[in-house]
């Protein structure tokens, strides 16, 4: 069987949403895109425009019936004088409800190849190592993650402190300095991280992350209603930026193998690091 995503289905006429099933991938259908920007921004240094949107997509299928979902997708433009060259339209966001979705789409951005391989490996060979002479653990001292090993940085190689000054200057508005130490994070092949909302006494509003190594599934329910959650596909080397509702008002957590998966596929994670930075706790 094709394994089957899940979104929501809606009828202007009615003003109706309604769940509904396609396969993830379908060779016969035809897709048409009405977008709404929810930020864009250059990256600083490069010819890169990062747009985070919520689209309306629309999907002829072989039948000759209209499907409409939302969903959500960066878009990334490597742009010249008047004319964008590139546009990579990909999917990221899948939630239980609108009202879920349109909260954590402008709070929970992800940006997909963010940095190239080439760079990604520059970062690993920098951390590992150090990495290798540390062993996995499974007690961490607030129980939130299982199979990890992790260490904060501070200096770091020419090219990879241009890299972390990209992400710097794309999650953090203008006057909100990042934290001097950087957290990377080494989960295991079997390791997890159990949902939590990260301590306000120790980070302010904004997380950034890059992803190496290894894609992921990272599922966000909200606090107080947990019929409420939005699954998000990390892939490698894309960066996530979690700030503001995302960040304080739904718990996150990083998927286990036997639960990884994404619309209804299943996305294996090998060992994963991520390359975290966190702005100072307000006040």
């Amino acid at each position: 069987m094709p394994c089957q995503t899940t979104g929501f289905m809606i009828s202007f006429r009615k003003l109706v949403i309604t769940r509904f099933k396609t396969p993830c991938i379908s060779i016969s259908a035809k897709q048409s895109y009405s977008k709404k920007c929810l930020s864009s921004k250059y990256i600083p240094g490069s010819r890169q425009l990062m747009c985070s949107c919520v689209s309306l997509r629309t999907k002829v299928m072989s039948s000759g019936r209209l499907k409409d979902s939302l969903c959500f997708c960066t878009a990334s433009k490597e742009s010249t004088t008047n004319k964008h060259i590139h546009d990579d339209r990909i999917s990221f966001m899948t939630t239980s409800d609108p009202q879920t979705a349109m909260e954590l789409g402008p709070s929970m951005l992800v940006y997909q190849n963010f940095i190239s391989s080439e760079e990604e490996q520059r970062l690993v060979n920098e951390v590992e190592p150090y990495m290798k002479r540390l062993r996995y653990e499974y007690d961490h001292w607030d129980g939130a993650i299982q199979g990890y090993r992790e260490t904060e940085r501070k200096k770091w190689t020419k090219n990879n402190e241009a890299i972390l000054k990209r992400v710097g200057d794309l999650a953090f508005p203008a006057g909100i300095q990042p934290l001097a130490h950087v957290h990377i994070l080494d989960l295991s092949k079997d390791g997890h991280i159990k949902p939590h909302i990260d301590a306000v006494r120790f980070c302010g509003s904004t997380i950034a992350g890059l992803c190496l190594l290894s894609p992921c599934v990272m599922r966000l329910v909200h606090d107080k209603d947990k019929q409420r959650w939005a699954d998000f596909l990390l892939d490698r080397r894309s960066l996530y930026i979690m700030k503001d509702v995302a960040r304080y008002d739904y718990t996150h957590e990083v998927l286990s193998n036997e639960d990884s998966f994404f619309n209804g596929c299943p996305v294996p994670k090998e060992r994963r690091i991520s390359v975290i930075m966190r702005n100072e706790a307000n006040g």
